[in-house]
């Protein structure tokens, strides 16, 4: 529990905490699994929305110094995007950065291996299929 106190009022705010580990300690093993890839999705958005914004870039001067369109820009920052590693690459490659790996032991936390993915000019873009009539 945090208490805070402003002018006169006082207000007391509880965590939930606790029911919330709860809830989860009653997962599956597939919901667990779920909830880890949203997890690791909002961290690949959190990523990419990061390094635009260091770059002191709107999602529009990322699309016209990567190649791409605003729209494109923008479904990379949502959760749901699911890029590849290779579109990852290339994005931040576009905007001066490389991407780092490491395999760590999810038990011990000991480091395995660290590889640095050199940066890729452009975004591969998918094939365009062409309709025949």
């Amino acid at each position: 529990m945090v208490t805070s106190q402003r002018g006169t009022t006082q207000s007391t705010i509880h965590h939930e905490g606790d029911d919330l580990d709860a809830y989860v300690a009653t997962f599956t093993e597939d919901e667990f699994r779920e909830l880890a890839a949203a997890d690791a999705a909002i961290d690949i958005a959190i990523l990419l929305n990061r390094a635009r914004r260091q770059r002191g870039l709107s999602q529009a001067a990322a699309a016209q110094v990567t190649g791409l369109k605003q729209q494109a820009i923008s479904r990379f920052e949502r959760p749901d995007a699911n890029p590849r590693l290779e579109t990852v690459q290339a994005y931040l490659g576009a905007l001066g950065f490389a991407l780092e790996l490491t395999a760590i032991d999810v038990e011990t936390g000991d480091v395995a291996a660290t590889v640095v993915l050199p940066a890729v000019s452009t975004p591969p873009r998918r094939a365009a299929t062409r309709r025949t009539a």
